[in-house]
């Protein structure tokens, strides 16, 4: 018999996307950065899991488990993908996936880890494989993890240890300008930053970058932002002298802003295209 086809509650394109760029931040950061990226992976899943009374929890097979951390620690992901894609198919929902595999799989990740029961790679490669399985997970009834409120509610905040504030506090009063209602933030740390996206569930997201030397911030900032609210749109806008390209090619964001207005503009035409 053939394998079953990928569920349409998968999407397969974020999570070939999403594979990629960890696995690109794998090559270039430091092991140290790429240590950190793990851990929020790890915390952020693990706590999914635990938020939820003990009984609710889906009756999983140790064994199952097993075999499927087993596939998340493989090189290739597609292992990983097709375990998750059978238990869709199986009939299983998203929340169990959440409650019996991948909460249960971030908190096994971490527990060997901390036990050197995985290599740093093994580690790295799975907790790796975790996100982008959550970035891949559409919520029950077909509808993505990229649904955007009607409301034009945005969270702007400077990536943490960012000295500029100017540009994004003159973007904020464009924007209110425009009829949208703006939380700014200024000099918050990552996790005031994670703190302030999960009270205010924002489903579009602005971050001011000015230097390269930030751009590690950005990214771990993203991936935890990702976490907590994983629908959001998240764009970035740059300093004048700063490398586009490498921003979208290391960070997992969705639009580059350009000035406030043209901004704007970008943002509601995603927001109606993902509508």
């Amino acid at each position: 018999m053939g394998q079953q086809p990928i569920p349409i509650e998968i999407d397969a394109e974020v999570f070939a996307r999403s594979t990629t760029l960890f696995d690109l931040k794998r090559t270039v950061l430091a092991p140290e950065a790429i240590a950190a990226l793990a851990s929020d992976i790890v915390r952020g899943l693990a706590q999914g899991g635990l938020a939820r009374p003990a009984a609710a929890l889906p009756d999983i097979d140790e064994s199952e488990s097993a075999a499927f951390c087993a596939r998340l620690i493989e090189p290739d992901p597609d292992g990983a993908l097709r375990f998750i894609a059978d238990r869709r198919a199986e009939g299983l929902s998203r929340r169990d996936v959440y409650l019996g595999y991948v909460g249960a799989a971030a908190r096994k990740l971490g527990a060997d880890w901390e036990a050197d029961r995985l290599s740093f790679a093994q580690v790295t490669i799975g907790t790796g494989h975790l996100y982008a399985l959550m970035r891949a997970l559409k919520t029950e009834g077909g509808t993505g993890p990229q649904e955007v409120a009607l409301r034009k509610h945005a969270l702007f905040a400077t990536v943490p240890r960012e000295t500029h504030g100017i540009g994004i506090t003159v973007a904020a009063e464009v924007f209110r300008g425009e009829g949208w209602e703006i939380d700014l933030e200024i000099g918050l740390d990552h996790d005031g930053i994670i703190a302030a996206a999960r009270q205010t569930r924002a489903q579009v997201i602005g971050l001011s970058l000015s230097t390269e030397e930030r751009l590690q911030d950005l990214i771990r900032l993203v991936l935890g932002l990702r976490l907590v609210v994983p629908g959001a749109i998240i764009g970035v806008a740059t300093g004048d002298a700063f490398d586009d390209d490498k921003v979208a090619m290391f960070a997992d964001i969705d639009l580059l802003f350009a000035d406030a207005p043209t901004a704007c503009a970008d943002l509601e035409r995603l927001i109606r295209a993902r509508r």
